[in-house]
């Protein structure tokens, strides 16, 4: 597969779940929220670190 292909899946990854943390950190629980913004900065790290090697 071709890395900017596995670049834009962890975006599209990165962005879903960031903005269903964010959904979650105002509607529910703040506390669970942030730890799925966390979470998804994984996959931006991720992402970035392809995008350094490249």
């Amino acid at each position: 597969m071709n890395k900017d292909k596995i670049r834009n899946i962890l975006n599209i990854i990165f962005m879903i779940t960031a903005l269903v943390g964010v959904i979650w950190y105002l509607t529910k629980d703040r506390t669970m929220g942030t730890y799925i913004i966390l979470f998804s900065m994984c996959f931006k790290i991720a992402e970035s670190s392809m995008r350094m090697i490249k």
